[in-house]
């Protein structure tokens, strides 16, 4: 199934964060630095397993001045209330980050729509695969960016990620399943989006992955 994209907010323990420039078409590792945050690009190593069994969709709030404001449930539950003007659809999953890119679980999240319907052709792909991967996740590379360029007042020009799937691993051990906060409360059934982009799974080198990310 497709994300469905077209109250209370959740809490949860905090994962450092990982984070797609749809602007640039690059990927960063935000780190903690003391008192500051740094931006590490891992565009050119980026390889992360990815919970996608337990993705959660909703509405973001990320002009709040502080922390992001998630109003999500989990994908296949009604979408929750818009709770404001400020709050737009949008994803997170929690991600495990290859050795070469950092090796640490991530929390990724986006409410940019080139970035939904990466992670849109993403998801149909996981669905594809995972009946031949019982028990197991998918370890995804970045393998192209696509840019999309929008009319309007101003003309601009974002860059959809395209994933693939390169093998399937066991959960790793750190990557357990945890409750991030509250349940949104439910609303209506989600909308299509009609997204028909698939990046078919491409298993392979399964043996070092594993390795890598048990």
């Amino acid at each position: 199934m497709a994300l469905g994209l077209a109250t209370e907010s959740s809490g949860g323990d905090f994962l450092p964060i990982l984070k797609f420039d749809a602007r640039a078409g690059r990927f960063f590792r935000r780190d903690r630095e003391g008192m500051e945050n740094k931006e590490v690009d891992i565009t050119k190593t980026f390889k992360a397993v990815v919970d996608l069994e337990n993705i959660e969709v909703g509405y973001i709030n990320f002009a709040t001045g502080g922390a992001p404001d998630f109003v999500l449930v989990p994908l296949g539950d009604p979408m929750p209330q818009k709770p404001s003007d400020g709050h737009k659809q949008g994803f997170r999953i929690v991600c495990k980050l290859g050795s070469e890119c950092g090796g640490d679980l991530r929390e990724f999240s986006s409410c940019a729509k080139v970035v939904i319907r990466g992670i849109d052709a993403l998801h149909e792909a996981y669905l594809a695969g995972e009946k031949q991967n019982p028990g197991k996740l998918p370890v995804i590379v970045l393998k192209d960016t696509v840019p999309i360029t929008t009319e309007g007042k101003q003309k601009s020009t974002n860059y959809q990620p395209v994933f693939e799937i390169v093998s399937w691993v066991p959960r790793p051990k750190d990557m357990q399943p945890q409750p991030r906060g509250k349940v949104a409360s439910p609303s209506v059934a989600p909308p299509s989006t009609g997204s028909t982009q698939v990046a078919p799974p491409a298993p392979k080198a399964e043996m070092a992955d594993a390795e890598d990310f048990g």
